[in-house]
Order: C-alpha cells, then sequence, then structure tokens
C-alpha cells in the first residue's frame, strides 16, 4: 500500500507543480511590462472609485434601456471612458494593472492574516501562562489550562502548515517590491476597494490595515 500511495502522492504533486506552472507562465505573459509605483497606483485606486460610483448605476441603465448589444457596448464606452480619465491608456492596460494590484494585495492581505493570527495565539498563550504561574488557581483549573494551552498549540500548527502551503503556491504571482508598493498604500486601496473612507473603516476593525 504505501508505494502505491507515494506514487499517486507523487502524482498529485507534480500535476499540481505543472498547473501552477501554466498559471505563472499566463499570468507573467499577461502583466508583462506593468511596473507598480505609487503614481500607478493612485491612478488605479481613482478608476476603481470612480467604477465603483458607476456601478450602482448599472442595474437602473439596464432597467431603462434593457439588455441589449448597444447598451452592453455603451456601458463599456463608460468603463473605458472612466479608465482613461483616471490616467490609463485603454481597458486592457487598467486590466493588467487590475492583475498585478490584485495578487499582490491578496498576498500582503493573506501575510497580514497568518500575523492577526499568530498575534490572538501568542495573547492567548501568554495569559495562560500568567495564570498558570499564579500560585492562587487551584490545581484542577490549571490542569484545564494545560490542555487548552496543548489545542491552542495544536492547532495552530495545524492551520499554519496550510496557510503556508497557499501562499507559496501565490507568492510567485506577486513581489516584494509589488508587496512594498502595496503596502505603502494600502489604506488607499482598501478605500477604493470598499468604498468606506479610511476613518470609517479603521472605526470598524484598526488591525485592517498594516500601516499607521
Amino acid at each position: 500500500m504505501k508505494p502505491i500511495f507515494l506514487s499517486v502522492l507523487i502524482f498529485t504533486s507534480s500535476l499540481l507543480f505543472f498547473q501552477c506552472g501554466k498559471l505563472y507562465e499566463i499570468y507573467q505573459n499577461n502583466v508583462s511590462g506593468i511596473e507598480l509605483t505609487d503614481e500607478l497606483i493612485q491612478k488605479y485606486v481613482s478608476a476603481v472609485k470612480a467604477l465603483h460610483k458607476l456601478g450602482s448605476d448599472i442595474p437602473k441603465q439596464l432597467a431603462e434601456k434593457g439588455e441589449s448589444e448597444a447598451t452592453g457596448l455603451e456601458l463599456f464606452n463608460q468603463i473605458e471612458s472612466i479608465i482613461k480619465d483616471a490616467g490609463f491608456k485603454d481597458y486592457a492596460e487598467f486590466v493588467k494593472v487590475n492583475a498585478k494590484v490584485a495578487w499582490a494585495w491578496n498576498v500582503s492581505q493573506g501575510e497580514l492574516g497568518i500575523q492577526k493570527f499568530q498575534n490572538m495565539k501568542d495573547d492567548g498563550l501568554k495569559q495562560i501562562e500568567d495564570t498558570l504561574a499564579d500560585p492562587s488557581v487551584p490545581e484542577e483549573a490549571k490542569i484545564e489550562l494545560r490542555k487548552a494551552k496543548q489545542k491552542i498549540t495544536d492547532d495552530w500548527s495545524h492551520n499554519k502548515k496550510y496557510a503556508d502551503i497557499s501562499m507559496s503556491i501565490v507568492r510567485p504571482l506577486t513581489n516584494s517590491h509589488d508587496l512594498e508598493i502595496i503596502k505603502r498604500n494600502q489604506k488607499e486601496i482598501m478605500e477604493a476597494y470598499t468604498g468606506i473612507p479610511q476613518n470609517k473603516l479603521k472605526e470598524i476593525d484598526p488591525s485592517l490595515f498594516i500601516t499607521k
């Protein structure tokens, strides 16, 4: 049974590697020539915010004009006009920039999520350790606390393993330069994606932001 299982595992891993390799190749071909800069991100943010406003008007236009080829072309022209007004050459350029920004954004948010869970784990373990060091806490309670500590540690190790595998797959779709640009402009991008002002987002959850 072991040799069969090992063969299946090797085949599955090879297939996954091949599929990822094709994905990386397609991605690089599609975004070739695009280098993220602070200025480009500002244009991107302006375009996304404007597209948000148009998006809420699309159902109304479809209801009034009907879902026809002419209506679709008119909507596309409106979308491309917004994109050009933001400083992009055309729709195709915006799509390439969007791909670069989106993947770098996803990776940065993945890293942020892992860090947040690690902080929660570390805080939880510290609280347990502090309680275990308290001589006034009964031994019966400490037994349960040690079990809870072990469960937290085991759950973290299990989840972190799969998180690391996922991140290892998506990281090749960005690079350290793009991640630096994304993190530097994270607040503006978050505001553009959600349509919620930065001050409101901070009220909802201050930990959403990588930078202060």
